[in-house]
């Protein structure tokens, strides 16, 4: 449990979310409202894949 919680929070560190803020809006400006927040679940949920994968298939130190 302790690795998952280091990992989300290094995870957190490295993916700056709050600086990625302006990103996203002008990279979501022509989609539809709607399918706005679909988008953004799909690419978190990637985002948690490769991370959960490399957490488990890579080398521990």
């Amino acid at each position: 449990m302790e690795v998952m919680i280091s990992a989300a929070f290094t995870f957190l560190l490295v993916m700056d979310p709050l600086g990625n803020v302006p990103l996203f809006l002008t990279s979501l400006r022509n989609t539809k409202a709607e399918r706005r927040q679909w988008v953004i679940l799909r690419e978190c949920l990637i985002a948690l894949a490769v991370m959960v994968t490399f957490l488990f298939a890579g080398r521990g130190c």
